[in-house]
């Protein structure tokens, strides 16, 4: 498995399965991102410390932003770090699997091509933990917004509030016809029309030099898509206008 960080259930399990002899490896970020106090980083050292003693084969590494678990040939893949409440996708087709980008710049890829082309009647809203200019959803949705498309577009509050260059990506977006607003939560998806988007790769840089592990996955899946689609409207509804 891969992940930012790890905590929780999902923590406890891959542990236990670690103590009952099943062949564990896990990678865990080795300088996670804005950690300018060395916090989360040296939590990820003593969860791999704890891992290595149930007798998982634990690491660190770096540009790891990838939450994905392989299980005997079942992909598992979360937006966010394996909380209660994420969605998460599960394939369990190892040739459908090898389908799903699981590199940064791949995955932003996908995020574009699913809003290239799109109408204002096709309701499209993303929401990205994190955002920034020059990479293809972002060009995607100014596009749209100049179009008269009136896309959404929800940022984490969180991340906004020490970056004044995302704020001014954002304002630059509003001028263009994007509807902007900020909110607590830290989920990587989109919607356009009767298919979307789901992955952990926020719409941030774009050079391929800081590329990392992330995964992102267009499908046009009826009850997955009425998933994200019911995430999105119910974070919009909660959200705030971004302000000047």
């Amino acid at each position: 498995m891969q992940a930012y960080t790890l905590h929780g259930p999902v923590l406890g399990a891959v542990e236990a399965a670690a103590r009952r002899g099943a062949n564990v490896r896990v990678e865990l970020e080795a300088h996670p991102f804005n950690d300018r106090e060395g916090a989360l980083a040296t939590e990820n050292e003593r969860l791999i410390d704890q891992l290595r003693l149930a007798g998982a084969k634990a690491q660190l590494a770096d540009r790891v932003h990838a939450k994905e678990i392989s299980v005997d040939g079942t992909l598992f893949l979360d937006e966010k770090n394996w909380h209660d409440d994420d969605v998460v996708l599960c394939e369990n087709d190892p040739v459908e699997a090898q389908w799903i980008p699981m590199r940064k710049e791949d995955a932003l890829a996908e995020e574009a091509k699913l809003l290239a082309g799109a109408r204002a009647s096709d309701g499209v809203i993303v929401e990205s933990e994190s955002f920034g200019s020059g990479n293809p959803t972002y060009n995607a949705l100014k596009a749209l917004g100049m179009a008269g498309a009136s896309p959404r577009l929800l940022v984490s509050e969180k991340d906004l509030r020490s970056s004044p260059k995302e704020r001014s990506t954002l304002l630059g977006l509003i001028a263009n016809g994007v509807r902007v607003r900020i909110c607590s939560d830290s989920a990587k998806l989109a919607t356009v029309g009767d298919s979307a988007w789901l992955g952990s790769a926020n719409a941030t840089y774009a050079e391929s030099r800081f590329d990392m592990t992330d995964w992102g996955a267009r499908t046009s899946d009826a009850t997955i898509v009425q998933v994200v689609r019911d995430r999105l409207e119910m974070q919009w509804q909660s959200a705030k206008s971004l302000r000047g």
